[in-house]
């Protein structure tokens, strides 16, 4: 039986306050029963972007409201009866938790800073589309590329919303800005970069492997170093495909898929803070504190980290500089020094994704071709 839950805004026992004018608040859920015109002043108000009006006064847009309030009645009821408990634990949780199903959108989307990364965008959207993400906001820091020409299809479709961020450094406020305004839309956010690409080592779904972590604020995620294979010069082709040489062991670093609505403060790219002294825990779920791991494993969960490529583009990468740091880590002499070790042992594990990869990546292209014509 389809259950039918009130808004959030009219169930009883709770009652909304506005968060003042400078605090970002998340859009009004299309489920909700407001009138559009009354959403789409609201959200000129709040100054949300076009693309965000749109996706808040259209509730045919993506998933039916049907099909999204029942996954959310499953979703409140898996959570309510995998907590355990009875009796009075289970009258008092289960509001709460009704509430925030309510309100989530997308089970799992990615924050990214990024500049002059068209090359490498489509790729990676179209990868981790294919790995179960499902929205994705992305932060321009003062590209001169082409980059709108790549996401604008992404952009029309719903998966992207994009922000222009002229801030440098754009750590740590534009992740500040992404957990404000949209904590309450998207049930875990993973904060990654353009040459990171996150999957599941044994099943296609980080949807599915999240569930087992969904009472710890995060889950930390190690990186695996790949080097050149070779390449001094940029090659055409997928970055997954091209590279497939790595260092020998897992690295120390991590990145994090957290929880939102749980998070305290985000102190760097690889190390988070939490709400009531809670700790994230890795895939064994170990708790873990800091910007680096031990042991380090990818047994079950990896970060491919494609962080030099060719020598070209490790050039580029160092006129460029990073996002998140004030000063220019990035040197010419570091690829050479670190090169050899970062292609010590072959690592063909991610071609598994390759052919509907590449699917993916020339149906997108034939339908933003088609619209052209």
């Amino acid at each position: 039986m389809l259950l039918a839950l009130p808004s959030p805004r009219k169930m009883h026992g709770f009652r909304t306050v506005r968060p003042p004018a400078a605090l970002p608040v998340s859009l009004p859920h299309p489920l909700t029963r407001e009138p559009p015109s009354s959403t789409l002043a609201r959200c000129r108000s709040l100054k949300y972007t076009e693309q965000e009006m749109q996706e808040a006064t259209n509730p045919k847009r993506g998933k039916s409201g049907v099909n999204q309030l029942s996954n959310r009645v499953r979703n409140w009821i898996r959570r309510v009866r995998k907590a355990g408990g009875a009796g009075i634990h289970l009258l008092l949780q289960a509001p709460a938790v009704a509430v925030e199903e309510y309100r989530i959108r997308y089970e799992l989307a990615a924050c990214l800073n990024f500049k002059n990364a068209a090359p490498y965008l489509a790729e990676w959207l179209e990868f981790h589309l294919l790995v179960g993400f499902e929205h994705f906001y992305l932060y321009n820091n003062n590209s001169d590329d082409d980059y709108e020409a790549v996401l604008e299809p992404y952009i029309q479709a719903g998966i992207v919303s994009l922000f222009q961020w002229p801030e440098s450094p754009a750590f740590p406020k534009s992740y500040e800005h992404c957990v404000a305004r949209h904590q309450h839309e998207t049930r875990w956010i993973a904060f990654l970069d353009d040459d990171e690409f996150l999957f599941p080592t044994t099943h296609v779904d980080l949807r599915k492997i999240l569930r087992n972590y969904e009472f710890h604020p995060a889950v930390v995620v190690h990186w695996i170093l790949f080097g050149s294979s070779g390449h001094v010069h940029r090659v055409p082709g997928l970055v997954t495909e091209n590279y497939l040489r790595r260092a020998e062991a897992v690295d120390r670093h991590i990145k994090t898929i957290v929880n939102p609505r749980r998070l305290a403060r985000v102190l760097n790219p690889h190390y988070c803070k939490y709400k009531d002294k809670q700790w994230a825990v890795d895939e064994n779920k170990r708790p873990q504190e800091g910007a680096t791991g031990s042991p380090a494993t990818a047994d079950i969960l990896r970060i491919n980290h494609y962080s030099s490529k060719s020598l070209e583009d490790w050039t580029n990468k160092v006129n460029r500089g990073a996002q998140e740091l004030e000063e220019n880590p990035y040197k010419i002499e570091t690829w050479h020094k670190t090169d050899a070790a970062l292609n010590a042992v072959e690592d063909r594990e991610i071609l598994r994704f390759l052919p509907e990869l590449k699917q993916r990546l020339e149906a997108r292209k034939a339908g933003l071709s088609g619209a052209e014509k």
